[in-house]
């Protein structure tokens, strides 16, 4: 909608005195942010007394994270994962970021990522190798071992890498949970309260780094080929290029839950998708048996599955991941003809916008058709956006796109996945909008 110049963004309906918007966060988080689209381009919700303008238009979205760093900071959310990730690059601002940035890219160039793809394999055929003919799988489990199985294994020495994963799921909950909480919290003072959320995640985030700083302590000054993830980490601090001891922990824990807590989630969703939509399934097994037979897949195979990407591409728009972003306005600004106050959060749901009906036409339905060539023209450079754009996009995106399609291709051409009858799948919103209930039965696919 047209909003008059410089105008107070609205207050959106519904509102609870002293709870503000919670209870509808609560929920049903998704479509109370696809609502907000029918009241205005930006919308003031209240997390108990504290405003936050929700964006609801992809453009506005895409100049917030464009803006140059002395408009837009970080915001709540970010600012609630600090327990976590100290001063990682997800959290970092500034020339903090840029050179954290910089020094973490190489870790991300082509030839790097292909070079991981044999320990993703492994670590998916180490996983399926557990399963047995008509067991019923606790998806969000299964992905989640999965996918710190081959971050861990990609990201440490394969000596180090066992004991790690372990202890790094057991403390999976706590954080994601925390991180949430501590953002949705009405008052800040709820975060010191004892309570069991509170405990476990600053128990959690405090074993997660002890495990980083215990691997990094046993690489140290060992012989390396230089191919990990982690060596590339340490040369740059030894190198003295920006990294002390603190900075290289915080960036390897962030690489293990950020990375491995999206790709986990965004398999299973995919896992979920393609056993509800049985054509889809076909589609792409017979692609996948045409173009790779028996062998194994490698990064190079990607440009040949076409089908793969956008069954990859249409369950990063259907449930992408990371539901609530926020930033912080550092001065008086305007967003679309609104007026937002220095000091102002201000947040976007791209779950939200990747199922706005005025972008996506029947934008709940899982259709991977809508990404071939001759649909594309319809959307703006803006409409699909999971990773984020500019200067704070994911610096992972490419190894988790890699990731995904190693984890799927090597689980459909052993395994076909129904849904357990009677299972309800709903989505709960973490830190990642979690896949609660979903349980598939693993069938072995006939040769």
């Amino acid at each position: 909608m047209a909003a008059p110049a410089v105008a107070k963004p609205v207050v959106a309906p519904g509102r609870v005195p002293g709870l503000g918007h919670l209870p509808r966060l609560v929920r049903d988080p998704f479509g109370f942010f696809v609502s907000l689209a029918d009241v205005g381009d930006v919308v003031t919700v209240l997390i108990g007394r504290k405003p936050v303008h929700l964006i609801t238009t992809p453009r506005l979205v895409r100049s917030v994270l464009l803006a140059g760093g002395d408009v837009f900071r970080r915001g709540r959310v970010f600012e609630k994962a600090t327990k976590t990730f100290g001063g990682g690059v997800i959290v970092a601002e500034g020339d903090a970021h840029r050179r954290q940035r910089r020094l973490m890219q190489p870790a991300f160039g082509r030839h790097r990522i292909a070079s991981y793809v044999p320990e993703m394999r492994e670590a998916v055929v180490r996983g399926i190798a557990k399963w047995h003919p008509g067991e019923v799988l606790d998806v969000p489990r299964v992905t989640h071992e999965m996918a710190v199985d081959a971050l861990v294994h990609t990201l440490f020495k394969a000596e180090l890498a066992d004991g790690a994963a372990e202890r790094i799921m057991a403390a999976f909950p706590g954080i994601v949970s925390g991180i949430m909480a501590h953002t949705l919290y009405p008052a800040d003072w709820l975060e010191r309260v004892p309570i069991g959320v509170n405990r476990r995640y600053q128990k959690s985030s405090d074993e997660v780094r002890q495990v980083v700083d215990d691997v990094i302590a046993r690489s140290a000054g060992t012989d390396s080929d230089g191919a990990s993830l982690l060596d590339v980490l340490i040369k740059a601090h030894d190198e003295g290029a920006g990294f002390d001891r603190d900075l290289l922990r915080d960036e390897v824990v962030t690489l293990l839950i950020a990375g491995s807590e999206t790709v986990a989630t965004t398999l299973a969703w995919t896992l979920h998708e393609i056993a509800g939509h049985p054509a889809v399934e076909r589609l792409l097994v017979h692609e996948l048996t045409t173009e790779l037979g028996d062998t194994p897949v490698r990064h190079s195979d990607f440009a040949r599955l076409p089908v793969l990407d956008r069954v990859i591409k249409e369950t990063l728009r259907l449930h992408t991941p990371n539901w609530l972003l926020t930033r912080r306005a550092t001065e008086p600004t305007t967003l679309g003809g609104y007026r937002v106050p220095a000091g102002a959060e201000v947040g976007f749901s791209l779950t939200a916008l990747h199922r706005d009906p005025k972008v996506f036409d029947v934008p709940l339905a899982f259709d991977p058709d809508r990404w071939l060539d001759e649909n594309l023209a319809g959307y703006a450079v803006d409409a699909m956006m999971p990773f984020g754009v500019g200067r704070h996009r994911c610096p992972g995106d490419t190894f988790a796109w890699a990731e995904l399609g190693v984890a799927i291709a090597t689980i459909l051409r052993k395994w076909r996945l129904v849904h357990q009858p009677g299972a309800k799948v709903r989505e709960l919103p973490l830190v990642t909008v979690q896949p609660s209930g979903l349980r598939l039965v693993a069938r072995r696919r006939a040769a």
